[in-house]
């Protein structure tokens, strides 16, 4: 048996194992069937992620015995109330005793960990040692409830899928060890980093190609094909239980990735080794089974476009990430010029759980509310982390179930001012599904350089329009901004109002001007300014 992708098949069997797993997808109720009601996803999604262990542990200090099911629907409704068309639910899997035992003697160490009580600690959501959902949060059962009671609110339920590996006390160490990357006594001696021991056998700790592994995790070997079938077991699991998976570091499943990071290992003692991607397959399968199933890919080394090759929906942009952190303008400028088609399929965020807080990372609310303008109205899956609408600054270890009071984690509350204006904005359907277009902007009439350092663009669905301009820089700025008159010449004759979502500035306007007459819209623009301006005729 061995892995097919594409009617390749590289060793005998590989496509009966491709369709032993659509039998497998066929066979599991899909969460699909039950969303007819809710309305379609648009073109540019709207995300809204929580911290699971850290919510169900607010909630137990009312009900100490709360899981899933007392999830509050009032919270539910003002998530759907807001725009959101993802729910993501961080870290619902079992975990086990050696990840709790990580996390304590972490307390002391991590400094986003220092000061939080023993009973803080929960082991990282991210060494599963079972694909139910945790007992203490009311098993499989409270989460289709969950998803249920999110789809009655119009929203879709995400979950976690960690692809790379499991806990180390997962029971496969000792049921399943040939579906795990094994060593040998030598490979322990020489690497006790990167190796452990379960009874006579020496597992490998989950690692990627640069660094020292997790210790709290064993590698999955995927040079096994049983073990690719059993994770796309998991995925069509999951497939019948949510609406989405985000992937965890789905780039370290790319084959030439395994093989560089465990060569051999993938074929111990001479057995035929899985050829080809993991991914193409098991998303088919899992799709088969719930066509509206949506992949997020967390992925890093520019994999990006590889990965939505693959079958996935959305994958993280880094690189937007990183230049709106850095604020290089020229360099943000020139990703907002790559493919459309490659740019309508990334994860647009400012924070995650991996990241520092949005509200730590851009010092000043006004860097922090331009990136999120820039970020948020560009084709996409636009991402936002529980507690970054609020402005909190000190980032939840994946080790702890905790978070300060609201009160002690907000520095500057125009933060949280300029996201509900954001979100409020973001709620027009030209923005969340209409078509984008890149707008012109040129010098005043003085040749005044301060022109490329405005991010001006336009979406359009029917008879709705909306313009986004954004001064990204520390400087004052002014310039000429020009629609595409191809896309947006109904403007040329009419009278325009432009009004901003984001303050009360209002501009009437010639529609032609918009479209260059007389130079185009000026506009002069005060350090880090965005505008949202819906388009109105007027006359």
């Amino acid at each position: 048996i061995s892995w097919s992708l594409g009617g390749r098949i590289l060793v005998g069997g590989g496509m009966r194992t491709f369709l032993s797993l659509l039998a497998i997808a066929m066979a599991v109720p899909a969460a699909g069937m039950g969303v007819a009601s809710l309305r379609p996803v648009p073109k540019s999604p709207l995300l809204f992620q929580v911290n699971t262990r850290v919510l169900i542990d607010e909630i137990r200090l009312k009900k100490p015995a709360a899981t899933l099911d007392d999830f509050p629907d009032a919270d539910l409704e003002r998530i759907a109330g807001d725009g959101y068309d993802f729910v993501y639910f961080l870290g619902v899997w079992q975990t086990g005793e050696f990840g709790m035992k990580k996390s304590i003697k972490l307390l002391d160490l991590e400094p986003c960990m220092k000061g939080l009580p023993r009973e803080a600690a929960c082991s990282s959501p991210f060494a599963v040692t079972d694909y139910s959902c945790h007992k203490d949060f009311g098993g499989d059962e409270a989460l289709l409830r969950l998803r249920d009671r999110c789809h009655a609110k119009g929203l879709r339920l995400m979950i976690d899928f960690v692809p790379n590996h499991m806990a180390v006390d997962h029971p496969w160490t000792k049921e399943k060890p040939e579906l795990l990357v094994q060593g040998s006594e030598n490979s322990l001696k020489h690497s006790p980093q990167n190796f452990f021991k379960v009874g006579d056998k020496v597992f490998a700790h989950g690692k990627d190609m640069y660094y020292d592994g997790w210790e709290d995790t064993v590698q999955i070997n995927y040079g096994n094909p049983a073990a690719r079938e059993e994770m796309c077991k998991i995925l069509n699991k999951m497939a019948g239980m949510a609406d989405g998976v985000r992937c965890d570091m789905a780039m370290l499943i790319c084959e030439d990735v395994l093989d560089k990071t465990w060569g051999a290992r993938l074929a111990p003692f001479g057995q035929n080794k899985a050829v080809g991607q993991f991914w193409p397959a098991a998303i088919k399968g899992s799709k088969a089974l719930n066509p509206a199933f949506c992949y997020v890919a967390e992925c890093y080394w520019d994999r990006e476009y590889e990965l939505q090759k693959f079958g996935f929906d959305f994958c993280y942009d880094k690189t937007l990430y990183d230049r709106l952190k850095e604020h290089d303008v020229a360099a943000v400028q020139g990703h907002l010029n790559a493919n459309m088609d490659y740019q309508k399929k990334l994860v647009r965020f400012l924070e995650n759980h991996d990241e520092d807080r949005a509200a730590d990372s851009w010092k000043h609310f006004k860097t922090n509310i331009a990136s999120a303008v820039i970020s948020f109205t560009i084709p996409g899956l636009h991402f936002v982390h529980d507690g970054q609408q609020e402005g909190r600054v000190r980032r939840i270890s994946m080790h702890v179930n905790r978070r300060f009071p609201l009160k002690d984690d907000v520095k500057d509350p125009r933060v949280a001012e300029g996201y509900t204006a954001l979100i409020k904005a973001l709620g027009n359907d030209a923005l969340r599904d209409g078509d984008f277009h890149r707008c012109n902007v040129t010098p005043s009439g003085d040749g005044n350089p301060s022109f490329d350092r405005i991010i001006a663009h336009a979406h359009i669905k029917g008879d709705q329009m909306v313009l986004t301009v954004v001064n990204f820089c520390e400087n004052v700025s002014n310039g000429h901004i020009i629609l595409p008159d191809k896309i947006f010449g109904a403007l040329r004759g009419t009278k325009v109002q432009l009004v901003d979502g984001l303050s009360d500035k209002v501009i009437e306007k010639d529609g032609g001007v918009l479209l260059g007459e007389n130079n185009g819209l000026w506009l002069d623009l005060e350090p880090w300014t965005s505008h949202i301006f819906t388009i109105k005729k007027v006359a």
